[in-house]
């Protein structure tokens, strides 16, 4: 499993919200401070907008913020958010490489793994990883 540049900065970002999570944030002014182009902050933060993890504010001080408290928030939401479901990193059932469609041998060494996954990442939530600073 692989944890992209995508997850990585979806937490960054969620820091920064957090530090006050009532305000909102604009988008371009969390990229630059990351370094990262507007296009993969966008990219980011739909994916964390559709997983209800933040939310929009319109206006003159609009921008983006925090849609839950840190301690609601999985760190498993935010791999999803960012990446992919569990359930595509450790399948190989559909998967196009995968010659033995039916039989596959190696197919339930994946779904227990990704159990396992699974209940850890769910069990961590953000508050525990994010400090305050």
């Amino acid at each position: 499993m692989k944890i992209t540049r995508r997850t990585d900065y979806a937490i960054h970002l969620i820091a920064d919200l957090s530090d006050n999570p009532d305000q909102p944030l604009g988008l371009r002014t969390l990229a630059a401070r990351h370094g990262v182009t507007y296009a993969f902050a966008r990219t980011v933060q739909q994916g964390l907008l559709k997983a209800g993890i933040v939310q929009t504010a319109r206006g003159i001080n609009g921008g983006i913020k925090l849609a839950r408290p840190l301690k609601e928030i999985t760190l498993l939401e935010v791999f999803e958010a960012a990446q992919d479901p569990l359930e595509k990193a450790f399948s190989t059932k559909n998967s196009p490489w995968c010659s033995c469609k039916e039989q596959c041998v190696s197919n339930d060494a994946w779904l227990s793994t990704r159990e396992v996954m699974s209940k850890h990442l769910s069990g961590i939530y953000l508050h525990s990883i994010i400090k305050a600073k």
